[in-house]
């Protein structure tokens, strides 16, 4: 056996370790209800600067009990991550032929320049 192959083999223990790590880590995220500071910036995925100025923007919403360390509310956080939906291109030309058929364009007012005839 050469070195390489019995490094290998001795790092094959710490490999199921971080394995095992990182999955009590996603059981943490789905069974706690409130997340500290850290915990909201691993679990929405945006450095510790970005959270901080979300919060100092009031964009984001926070929690802060005692007037200093904040707190957030895993179904808030949840909410927040899905606002703002962008359509996918058949959910798009469909309002487009929706709204086409209820509002069509003839005889309506057209703003701008006219073509004179």
């Amino acid at each position: 056996m050469t070195a390489v192959e019995a490094v290998l083999k001795k790092l094959e223990p710490v490999e199921s370790l971080l394995e095992r790590m990182a999955l009590l880590e996603n059981n943490i995220y789905t069974t706690k209800r409130v997340f500290t500071f850290q915990e909201a910036c691993m679990y929405i995925g945006v450095s510790e600067s970005l959270l901080y100025k979300l919060t100092a923007n009031k964009e984001i919403p926070h929690y802060k009990p005692r007037g200093k360390m904040l707190y957030f509310a895993k179904e808030e956080l949840d909410e927040w991550l899905l606002q703002n939906c962008e359509p996918t291109v058949d959910d798009a030309e469909r309002m487009v032929t929706e709204s086409s058929a209820t509002q069509p364009f003839f005889n309506k007012r057209r703003y701008g320049k006219r073509k004179k005839s």
